[in-house]
């Protein structure tokens, strides 16, 4: 499994990864699934990666619904434990 942290929880209306709100851009999907533990819970969740791509740079995560109905969000980690 890789090694992925949690970023915060929304309930759609914004939230922000490196300043970018990623309900206000487009999403688009890299094709792949990950699995990610709730920090509430550790329960797995298989959440798509998605990109966002602005003028200025490019942000990858990955993201899905909780069993709350939250929106969860996630980043690679650079290391392993």
């Amino acid at each position: 499994m890789k090694n992925y942290t949690f970023l915060g929880r929304s309930d759609g209306r914004r939230f922000c990864i490196e300043g970018i709100d990623v309900f206000a851009n487009k999403w688009q999907s890299l094709g792949v699934c990950d699995i990610v533990l709730d920090p509430l819970d550790k329960r797995p969740y298989s959440f798509s990666v998605y990109q966002i791509v602005t003028n200025s740079r490019t942000i990858t995560f990955a993201a899905g619904h909780f069993r709350d109905d939250q929106w969860g969000f996630y980043q690679l980690s650079d290391t392993n434990d």
